[in-house]
C-alpha cells in the first residue's frame, strides 16, 4: 500500500470550469472580445466554501517525518490554515490568495488582459498512510519564497531489544515471591494516595 494518497479537490475544479465556459461561451455568452470584464468573477457570485484550485505539492516520505511542500506563490501566512485531521492522518490546506494592492480592485481587473496565476481560494488535502503514527503535537509550517512548508513527524519506533537471560545456582532462592511483589505494589499505591493528599 502506498504511503501517500493525495486527492484534489477535483469536483469543485471542473463545476467552476464548467461555469465558466456556460458563462463565456453558451448561447447568451459574451465572450472574451465583447466582455471587458472577461477574466473578472465577482466574490458575490462565489459561495465561502468555493473552492477555485488546488495548489501544487511536492510530499516527502523520510524516515522522521513526511514533509510537504505546497507552491503558494503571493500568499500571506495570515490568509493560510494548515489543519489535521487524526482519525484519517489527513493534512488539510486552506486559504486564499489575493491580488496585490490596488490590482485586486474592480477597475483593475476590468483591465486583466492575461490571467494565468491562480488565484483565489484554495484547497488541498494529502492523505498521509493510516498505519503510520503521527505526532500531532509536533507538526509545524512555515512559509518561505512562497512555498508553504509542513512537516508532520512520525512517532519514532522503540529498535528491537535482545534481552538477557541470567543463569542462577538455586532456582527455589531466587525466585520471585509474588506476596513480596504484591505488598511493594500496594504500598506503592499508598504512597501515591498520600502524596495527593
Amino acid at each position: 500500500m502506498p504511503a501517500i494518497i493525495e486527492y484534489p479537490p477535483f469536483f469543485d475544479v471542473f463545476q467552476s470550469l464548467s461555469e465558466e465556459l456556460s458563462r463565456n461561451y453558451g448561447p447568451t455568452a459574451c465572450g472574451p472580445s465583447k466582455c471587458p470584464a472577461f477574466h473578472q468573477t465577482s466574490d458575490a457570485s462565489r459561495s465561502k466554501k468555493d473552492v477555485i484550485f488546488a495548489p501544487a505539492i511536492d510530499v516527502f516520505d523520510t524516515d522522521r517525518a513526511f514533509v510537504v511542500h505546497a507552491s503558494l506563490p503571493g500568499a500571506s501566512s495570515n490568509a493560510i490554515s494548515v489543519d489535521f485531521e487524526p482519525k484519517r492522518n489527513e493534512l488539510i490546506l486552506t486559504g486564499e490568495i489575493k491580488r496585490p494592492g490596488s490590482f485586486a480592485d474592480d477597475t483593475s481587473i476590468k483591465s486583466l488582459h492575461i490571467s494565468e496565476r491562480p488565484v483565489g481560494k484554495f484547497e488541498r488535502r494529502v492523505r498521509l498512510s493510516p498505519t503510520t503514527k503521527i505526532v500531532h503535537d509536533n507538526i509545524t509550517a512555515k512559509l518561505v519564497n512562497g512555498v508553504l512548508e509542513v512537516v508532520v513527524p512520525k512517532v519514532e519506533e522503540q529498535p528491537k531489544r535482545k534481552i538477557t537471560i541470567e543463569t542462577v545456582g538455586n532456582p527455589a532462592d531466587d525466585w520471585v515471591d509474588a506476596a513480596s511483589y504484591n505488598e511493594q505494589n500496594s504500598s506503592s499505591d499508598t504512597i501515591g494516595t498520600e502524596k495527593l493528599d
